[in-house]
């Protein structure tokens, strides 16, 4: 989910896919919260991800969320490190 693209300018799944190509990802998909419905920004304003990161594990064939972690500064984040959300990753779809 890409809420804003590098200028703060409203994310879309394009920019989103331009951004994990230059990180080199291959896999995955993108979402822009721009394009959200009912409304832009629907995704964003929930009480899920205000103020927060977040890290999922979606499954592709039933989209159903298998796990989630936030991160960020608000009290009540997780905070895992980049090796703890591999782990998890690892753990349900392999290394």
């Amino acid at each position: 989910m890409l809420e804003q693209g590098y200028l703060a300018q409203p994310g879309t799944a394009s920019m989103c896919r331009d951004i994990l190509d230059d990180l080199g990802s291959d896999d995955g998909w993108c979402v822009g919260d721009s394009q959200t419905q009912p409304v832009p920004g629907t995704f964003d304003n929930s009480p899920f991800s205000i103020a927060r990161g977040f890290d999922l594990i979606v499954q592709r064939d039933t989209m159903e969320l298998l796990w989630s972690s936030n991160h960020g500064t608000p009290s009540g984040n997780e905070n895992l490190t980049g090796a703890d959300v591999l782990a998890e990753v690892e753990a349900r779809v392999g290394p």
